[in-house]
């Protein structure tokens, strides 16, 4: 059984209240949907038989495919220019300027990365069916490029989530630098060259020299092209630019339908860095698992398995785990805060 997608909440965090004027996203206009001419899978990357287990695709990355128009890329701009007003510099070792919850605050940017059309063309690109991610938070991350040409756009890292896309907003002809890079090798294999202790570690942003003979730097044809990727099995980053430019990526995220396979967002340290309105959405994240698996369990339950009652119950316990953890890391989150001096830096 497959999860349906999470509406959008019916309102907005209290922080944002600004509209601004932007088009209509027409899929007709502003899409132009290309094949990439390359897919590199999980094994390519050396994962083994126990990481592929964990999720329905077997890609890791894509090549550069078309994603929008002339007419989308224009549009998207536009908008991503207005916005770029409410971006933040970061005060960490990861993004430099960015914009989180973009969704809430264009119209255009939400109904393009969750179009029906992009939504099918990426779930035939991944394997397995996809849906926005149901915490807008990452339903499109929007990166911008830092003034100061010395610092990178976004170090080493892997991401906070399954499936996601990098698309390129701008010309990248007109760019010195600032390429896509990726890492050809495992999670493990990065831990160990940055000295992370796990998973979670290797999403801060790392510095980290790594070998020449193992970084892929992607180029991007045109403005409005994308890599598809499974981002949290790819270590990458974003580079610095030569000289200053006009660099804007967005990176729209998504979940696998088929909730047979774990939930790989990372919420377990979320409670160190998201402000308050985000565990809204880490609720309604949990709540949705919740309540698609128990939808599927009432579907699947047969009056067969009446006899074995610890197994019904070890079937109710699996469709509520993932309520269960992430409430246990919500209290864990409020004390923390109850007590700040014991808060990571993170």
């Amino acid at each position: 059984m497959l999860a349906e997608a999470l509406a959008m909440p019916a309102t907005r965090p209290g922080h944002i209240t600004r509209q601004i004027e932007e088009p209509r996203f027409d899929p007709a206009r502003h899409l132009a949907l290309t094949w990439p001419e390359r897919i590199t899978s999980l094994a390519d990357f050396g994962y083994g038989a126990a990481d592929r287990a964990r999720t329905p695709s077997p890609v890791a990355i894509t090549s550069p495919f078309r994603l929008l128009s002339d007419e989308g890329v224009a549009a998207l701009e536009s908008v991503l220019q207005v916005l770029k007003q409410d971006a933040v510099v970061a005060q960490r070792k990861r993004l430099s300027v960015f914009l989180a919850g973009g969704v809430y605050r264009s119209r255009f940017l939400r109904d393009l990365v969750r179009a029906p059309e992009l939504l099918d063309h990426l779930s035939a690109i991944a394997g397995t069916p996809l849906a926005p991610h149901p915490m807008p938070q990452y339903q499109a991350y929007v990166n911008y490029a830092p003034a100061d040409p010395t610092k990178a756009v976004d170090n080493w890292h892997v991401d906070s989530l399954g499936f996601d896309a990098v698309m390129m907003v701008n010309d990248p002809r007109k760019l010195k630098g600032g390429r896509f890079q990726y890492f050809h090798g495992t999670r493990e294999e990065a831990m160990a060259l940055t000295g992370a202790r796990d998973e979670i570690e290797l999403t801060h942003g790392w510095t980290t020299e790594l070998p020449a003979n193992r970084v892929i730097s992607a180029e991007f044809p045109a403005a409005g092209y994308a890599f598809f990727m499974q981002g949290d099995y790819v270590f990458h980053r974003a580079g610095q630019l030569e000289e200053p430019g006009d660099r804007i990526t967005v990176v729209p995220g998504y979940i696998a339908r088929d909730l047979a396979w774990p939930d790989r967002t990372k919420t377990a340290k979320m409670q160190l860095w998201a402000p308050d309105h985000i565990m809204v959405e880490l609720t309604r994240h949990a709540a949705w698992l919740g309540r698609e698996k128990l939808a599927g369990l009432i579907e699947q339950v047969q009056f067969d398995e009446a006899g074995d009652r610890r197994a019904l119950a070890e079937k109710l316990e699996a469709a509520v785990a993932d309520v269960l953890r992430i409430a246990g890391e919500l209290r864990q989150g409020a004390a923390m805060h109850a007590s700040p001096k014991d808060r990571s830096p993170g």
